[in-house]
């Protein structure tokens, strides 16, 4: 996210969470560490929560809103409940997970709660500062680092600014200013590091798990500087994880005893699922909870003391679970959690083979289980660990907050920001592979088996639907941006020259990217279309000794500015400058071409590459 010109009075940093929402503020002109907000609806004024439950209740059979939050927790039978719909709103995952809410659904539930965190803010900051639409106030927000298309980002800003951010006042905005990593590691940065150390942040919540390399440039008491060694990357391993695994062995059981059931089954273990379950969770591991391997959950849905099923672990209307299948329940995330620190290990081995990681900094809900701290410890810290080169000497550490280290980070980074005029992270990793579809001279030695076309007005040969890639996932970007030199034919007479590119996106490592779209790999991210000028153009083949027919010839660049969850495109004169005034409209369509024969319809207006 490149500077902003303005100084906000008053700075919001909101973490949308699966299981919890935190929110936290700072204002000017002293910026005082973030200020987390502890009182909310449906808790008495002497009771304090650092974040509140992300829960919209709706009437039964309706849309419309009844509860949120902590409210929805006193209306557990009077009300349909929405929660753990986080994940849904990205159609990938949903793609992947069919059985999941509809995303539709999901970004329904989203806008209605995040109104609901809205409307309490506004009442909240209206009481605590005077002239509060009257000053410029920034709600900041951060995403999950698996959530990759720009797409989904912009349709998320759109369902915020519906649920009022931004809209109380006329200097009054919101933006999605970093992915959950670099939050996490944004307040990492201000523990007690010193210069040179090499951290490796794990962000361990309710829905992902998101990982990140940097390097710490600055020393204790200046501007803190970070460098990212490698890019952040996330996958879908949290604490709801070990919820619907505990969920799944608890119906199984019941649907075999059903007759005797006060309910279903699946109502049943959800409302095992309570504050006792969530506590126990969070305990694991710790000395306390290990005196105790088994343990016994009530079963709402049995008659107290009355029922015991010996094959089903039932004593008493009270569900056992054997200390293994408690362990078994964290060990899956657990591996998934190993495999995913290590690939950040193993690319950055790769990358620079003489850095050595000094800590593994947790975070986050899951990431403060004592129980996973001690499988990290005896891999990584025992005579036991795993031997790594890059790990020899880490230490595992937890942060102070663990649960606040993402909104903390994200208010954190915008008062350096105000204050230095920098942000926390100087130096980013492109998060994936960017490229654009244009044709390339035809190579006999590099364009074996590709389809070749002749250009009716060079006659010279090239090779179609070829994939120029602009960044690749892991190159850092310079500047927050990149460009390439692109060129295009006209014939003089035509009444519209218009430029239509297609961008395309690719997660896959840099040296299996496809070359062109006869290969797999690449998605279609975009489609872009903008009008050229003819002064923009030189006339080719316009004195009498020159063979051939005359067309124009016109010269740009294609410039894609990368932020940390969005992307923009420019047009670029031949110099690689802006056009001018009112030229520098972009039309953007993403997503796959509407026409599927989009590829070959404009075949004699392609897009050449110069390299």
């Amino acid at each position: 996210m490149a500077a902003r010109n303005k100084i906000p009075h008053i700075v919001v940093g909101i973490d949308f969470g699966m299981t919890c929402t935190g929110v936290a503020y700072s204002y000017g002109p002293e910026w005082p560490s973030p200020i987390t907000l502890q009182h909310w609806p449906g808790k008495l004024i002497n009771e304090l929560a650092n974040k509140v439950p992300t829960l919209v209740s709706y009437t039964p059979g309706t849309a419309h809103v009844k509860c949120w939050g902590f409210l929805s927790e006193a209306e557990v039978d009077f009300a349909d409940h929405r929660e753990l719909f986080k994940l849904d709103l990205d159609p990938s995952f949903n793609a992947e997970n069919p059985e999941r809410a509809i995303v539709e659904d999901a970004r329904q539930w989203f806008q209605d709660y995040m109104r609901c965190i809205h409307d309490h803010l506004a009442e909240t900051f209206s009481n605590n500062f005077p002239k509060w639409r009257s000053q410029s106030v920034e709600f900041i927000f951060s995403v999950p680092t698996t959530w990759r298309s720009p797409s989904l980002i912009i349709e998320i800003k759109t369902l915020l600014a519906g649920a009022g951010f931004g809209k109380d006042g006329t200097n009054h905005s919101l933006d999605i200013s970093l992915t959950e990593a670099e939050a996490a590691a944004v307040y990492a940065s201000k523990q007690q590091y010193q210069k040179g150390d090499v951290i490796l942040v794990c962000d361990a919540g309710g829905g992902t798990t998101d990982v990140n390399i940097l390097r710490l440039d600055s020393i204790p008491g200046e501007a803190a500087m970070l460098e990212q060694l490698s890019f952040v990357e996330g996958q879908s391993i949290g604490s709801t994880q070990i919820d619907i695994g505990f969920h799944d062995i608890v119906v199984d059981r019941l649907s075999k005893i059903q007759g005797y059931l006060q309910g279903e089954p699946k109502d049943i273990a959800e409302k095992m699922l309570d504050k006792r379950f969530e506590n126990f969770k969070c305990s694991y591991g710790s000395p306390a909870a290990s005196a105790n391997p088994d343990r016994y959950f009530e079963v709402p849905g049995l008659l107290p003391g009355v029922y015991t099923f010996p094959e089903l672990e039932i004593e008493g209307s009270k569900m056992r679970f054997t200390s293994d299948e408690l362990k078994t329940l964290f060990d899956v995330q657990v591996e998934r959690m190993f495999k995913l620190i290590e690939t950040q290990l193993d690319r950055l081995q790769h990358k620079q083979p003489t850095a050595t990681v000094t800590y593994l900094v947790m975070s986050g809900g899951l990431g403060s289980s004592p129980y996973i701290r001690s499988r990290l410890k005896l891999r990584y810290m025992t005579d036991m660990a795993t031997v790594r080169p890059n790990t020899r000497g880490m230490q595992v550490v937890l942060v102070p907050e663990p649960q606040l280290v993402v909104v903390q980070g994200l208010v954190i980074n915008r008062i350096q920001e105000v204050r230095y005029g920098q942000e926390v992270i100087k130096m980013r990793c492109c998060r994936a592979s960017y490229g654009t579809i244009c044709q390339k001279k035809w190579d006999t030695k590099i364009h074996i088996g590709e389809q070749v076309r002749e250009d009716p007005f060079t006659r010279t040969k090239y090779a179609t639907e070829q994939i120029d890639w602009l960044i690749k996932q892991g190159d850092p970007i310079k500047g927050n941006s990149v460009k390439r030199p692109y060129h295009m034919y006209f014939q003089p007479k035509e009444q519209t020259k218009r430029w239509k590119a297609r961008m395309v996106i690719s997660d896959l490592p840099y040296e299996q990217l496809p070359t062109s779209m006869k290969w797999d790999g690449a998605d279609d991210l975009c489609s872009l279309e903008a009008e050229l000028v003819e002064r923009e153009m030189k006339l080719k083949n316009r004195h009498w000794y020159q063979v051939g027919p005359r067309y124009l010839r016109a010269d740009f660049f294609v410039n894609i500015v990368i932020g940390v969850a969005e992307l923009k495109f420019q047009l670029l004169d031949k110099d690689g400058l802006k056009r001018g005034e009112n030229q520098d409209t972009i039309e953007v369509e993403w997503g796959p071409p509407r026409n599927s024969d989009a590829a070959t319809d404009d075949m004699d207006r392609a897009m050449y590459s110069k390299v």
